[in-house]
């Protein structure tokens, strides 16, 4: 009896306070635990109830997550019909899964994130263009981005110079 009485006692599990959690670090840690138990008991609640579910979640990392039973499209397909009536599991086979959204969505981020550094890129070399004789500065230290863009910039250069030398030397025919 005494070692009954002498083992530790330990909380066991507690019941925690449900309210926003602040740490980025915590979010994510939270959102993966409890999205897995989330679809679990969706999934408890198709077998169990002999019923058709569908969970879409973006996490706080935005990414793409979706459960479905029997499958996430033939339950939205099926709401948007207004009908209770399910496609059968061949149908749902062919259609983009859930990796497919994720996949072409990581695609877009990577080619945002893409665009984001060329604008940046551009908007360095507006700075620097922007003094009064960047055609002087060196073009060891630049990126091959950024030599297109100065090359750009040096043909637009010479465009416009001989545009205003045409107009000049139209003025000087014109005047007697």
């Amino acid at each position: 009896m005494d070692m009954v009485n002498q083992r530790k006692k330990n909380m066991g599990r507690q019941k925690i306070e449900i309210k926003k959690v602040e740490k980025d670090s915590n979010k994510l840690v939270t959102f993966s635990k409890r999205r897995q138990g989330l679809f679990r008991k969706a999934s408890e609640l198709c077998v169990l109830c002999d019923v058709h579910a569908a969970i879409i979640v973006f996490s706080p990392g935005d990414k793409l997550y979706c459960f479905g039973q029997p499958d996430t499209n033939v339950v939205l397909n099926s709401y948007i019909k207004g009908t209770t009536e399910f496609e059968d599991s061949k149908s749902a086979e062919n259609s983009p899964t859930c990796k497919d959204y994720n996949r072409q969505y990581e695609e877009a981020q990577k080619m945002l994130e893409t665009e984001k550094k060329k604008l940046e890129d551009v908007q360095n070399l507006a700075k620097i263009f922007n003094k009064g004789d960047w055609w002087n500065d060196s073009i060891d230290d630049m990126s091959s981005d950024q030599l297109e863009q100065f090359m750009v910039s040096i043909y637009e250069l010479r465009r416009k110079l001989v545009e205003r030398a045409d107009e000049l030397v139209m003025k000087q025919s014109v005047m007697p």
